[in-house]
């Protein structure tokens, strides 16, 4: 538990007070969240298996990359709403969690590397620097989601 009064504003908003007040609305977020990341990791994951020349080696990087963003965005749409409100829920025990805060950094990585970095590679033909790219990649998603999940554990 916290002290911070970010976290107390947070715990005593009517939507945070709504989540707490019944028991189903904290439990269906955490699926909503869920369904979102396997939404976003999985088509992440297909491109990095790619780069890593595991799957899909025949197609060019660049155009599963593309054709698999339809199905990523809504994921993080999903996501960016639902993690939130289950902070808001939870604030109090979520506030000071350092996993949160490593989830949060991580996050922000990832999707700097995936935007940057792995866009980049997934065009050029340098299989070594695809591979690097992918793993780096997998690295990334894998510390986010590990994270994510020991912030309710611990």
């Amino acid at each position: 538990m916290t002290d911070s009064p970010l976290a107390e504003w947070c715990w005593n908003l009517p939507v945070s007070v709504a989540i707490r007040s019944v028991p189903w609305p904290f439990p269906a977020l955490e699926i909503l969240h869920i369904v979102g990341l396997v939404l976003v990791f999985g088509t992440v994951l297909i491109v990095d298996l790619r780069l890593l020349g595991v799957l899909l080696r025949r197609e060019p990087a660049c155009q599963i990359s593309a054709d698999l963003m339809r199905w990523a965005w809504p994921g993080f749409g999903v996501q960016l709403l639902t993690g939130p409100l289950l902070f808001i829920a939870n604030s109090r025990k979520f506030y000071d969690s350092p996993f949160l805060r490593c989830k949060l950094v991580l996050l922000v990585l990832a999707v700097a590397f995936h935007f940057t970095v792995v866009r980049r590679v997934s065009a050029s033909i340098d299989a070594g620097v695809a591979r690097w790219t992918g793993g780096v990649s997998l690295a990334l998603w894998a510390a986010v989601i590990l994270s994510g999940i020991s912030i309710e554990l611990f």
